[in-house]
């Protein structure tokens, strides 16, 4: 009994606890950087976020199943590097995290654009896919940075001390550069970096603009729906 409410729980208010932990993330450990023990708790944040966005999707075909493959080893490398129990070539998590984001932000999408009713759920799925788009693009610039040292510049990444920090900073970018806001402290030095800041700027306005549209259209169904059924109750 306690389990099915538990579930029942977690599948109804899945993406309000991806958004809080998101929030979090956000908010809280850019302030963690300089404190003792800062990998570990970075760590455990990232890996929270992620498990709670596998929580999120359907639980349903063969995305649901490759999703918890890719978490998993997402996880393990993750912990690994953390714990300095295996060295390896850091590119590798970089595009196992790509591979795992744009499953999520695939399944997060497909959510929100099949919805046929607005509710809370539906608003922190869409405020879940916003952040998790731009962060999936904070990923491959961290991969393209990996390729091609020297592709970004500026104060945030030369001071950058470690790994996780540089991620810290790429997600900063990928976030400011998809709301337009581009305050300039971290700026693209090649012509592919400047590209994919271009094409991250552009899928970001054409996104907010789809989703608005398609919300207002959802709400204004509903809006029919609902007198349509009190008239022919009154009639």
């Amino acid at each position: 009994m306690i389990s099915k409410i538990i579930a029942r729980y977690s599948e109804k208010y899945s993406f309000q606890n991806l958004f809080a932990w998101l929030i979090l993330y956000l908010v809280v450990t850019p302030f963690l950087e300089k404190m003792p023990g800062t990998n570990f708790v970075l760590t455990g944040f990232i890996s929270m976020v992620l498990f709670f966005a596998v929580l999120a999707i359907r639980k349903e075909g063969m995305l649901f199943k490759w999703t918890i493959g890719t978490l998993s080893i997402c996880l393990i490398l993750l912990w690994l590097d953390v714990l300095r129990l295996v060295s390896y070539p850091r590119i590798i998590n970089t595009i196992i995290l790509i591979i795992y984001m744009a499953m999520i932000v695939y399944s997060f999408a497909k959510y929100v654009f099949e919805a046929k009713v607005v509710n809370t759920s539906l608003i922190c799925a869409a405020l879940c896919l916003y952040l998790f788009l731009g962060s999936l693009w904070g990923f491959v610039y961290e991969t393209l940075e990996i390729i091609r040292p020297g592709s970004f510049g500026g104060f945030l990444i030369e001071q950058s001390t470690s790994a996780l920090e540089l991620r810290q900073h790429f997600q900063y970018l990928s976030l400011v550069t998809i709301t337009t806001l581009g305050y300039g402290d971290i700026l693209p030095r090649t012509s592919g970096a400047a590209a994919l800041c271009d094409t991250e700027a552009v899928i970001g306005q054409i996104f907010m603009a789809v989703l608005v549209a398609r919300l207002v259209g959802i709400q204004v169904a509903q809006k029919l729906t609902c007198e349509a059924d009190r008239d022919n109750r009154e009639a």
